[in-house]
């Protein structure tokens, strides 16, 4: 609570934008479909990323992969190079069955709390010198050419919601712009409400991740629904949110469902493949090259 205050005291555009979305829900979302239309959208789109952050990824992230193939899905995958390295055969594999793989840094941001017996989080790009932050994505960069033998043409942040300040993105979008990048996808879903679905205000195309039905500023994240203890949430409510997501991007009828999930939370997770199927019913999937081509096509 006190972070989002201090947000909100640093931010009065962002506290708009929540305010909106608790009393003008509707309003909200016909601005998003208007922004879409705008940015050369004139259908629903899926694109779904897999965050492979730790060691247990690389155990399940086949068996995943396998089902969202058999899906209809276009996987996109977003590894840190040192678990690349360590999943070299798996993720060799995945990308020779069709999988897209997008630049995440190179350095491991989550590791193992054997006092607690669960993973945290570490790494942090706000908490970083800048040309510490650089490094990182060009030796990500590189380690993607190296180990898979592609030239990655787009980025998430590690850790992204904590760095959204419009200097952040510009100083990312800059270094991604050297090279040669075409798209980041490293926003929060506030994002997609204020400048679209895809847009290039910090120097590259952007492409926001998609939120909550009930909280549509927040984002659907696999750790808050099947992972974490304590928040209060569980696989069930993850399919009643995404269901509910499906059928409002439904009325839009233009838009993208950008979502993402960590493999080692939902492998077993039939609540989330059946979320999954609620997306695909009303959404036309792809991956970011092919969603921005299509973009491009039609405007």
């Amino acid at each position: 609570m006190r972070q989002k205050i201090t947000k909100a005291l640093a931010d009065p555009v962002w506290l708009a934008y929540r305010l909106w979305a608790h009393l003008h829900r509707r309003s909200l979302w016909r601005r998003y479909a208007s922004l879409a239309r705008a940015a050369g959208l004139r259908r629903l789109y899926l694109i779904f990323s897999l965050d492979c952050d730790t060691q247990e990824d690389i155990a399940v992230v086949s068996e995943v992969h396998a089902r969202l193939l058999d899906l209809g899905v276009k996987p996109v995958y977003a590894v840190p190079g040192e678990l690349l390295r360590k999943g070299a055969k798996v993720y060799r594999q995945i990308m020779a069955s069709g999988g897209e793989f997008i630049n995440h840094g190179y350095a491991e941001h989550m590791y193992f709390d054997a006092r607690r017996g669960a993973y945290e989080s570490c790494f942090f790009y706000d908490r970083l010198p800048r040309e510490q932050v650089r490094q990182d994505i060009l030796a990500g960069d590189a380690c993607l050419r190296e180990v898979l033998g592609v030239a990655p043409q787009g980025f998430r942040a590690p850790h992204f919601g904590t760095f959204q300040k419009p200097e952040q993105l510009g100083f990312l979008h800059g270094v991604l712009k050297e090279l040669g990048y075409g798209f980041s996808t490293s926003t929060m879903p506030y994002y997609a409400f204020r400048r679209g679905p895809v847009f290039s205000r910090f120097g590259i195309r952007e492409i926001p991740v998609s939120g909550s039905h009930s909280s549509p500023l927040n984002i659907l994240d696999s750790w808050t629904f099947f992972a974490a203890s304590g928040h209060g949430y569980s696989p069930g409510d993850y399919f009643r949110e995404g269901e509910a997501a499906a059928a409002g991007y439904r009325r839009l009828g233009v838009g993208l469902l950008n979502y993402y999930v960590d493999p080692s939370h939902v492998h077993q997770q039939e609540a989330f493949y059946q979320t999954v199927e609620c997306w695909l019913r009303v959404a036309h999937p792809v991956n970011y090259r092919q969603f921005l081509k299509e973009v491009s096509s039609e405007k």
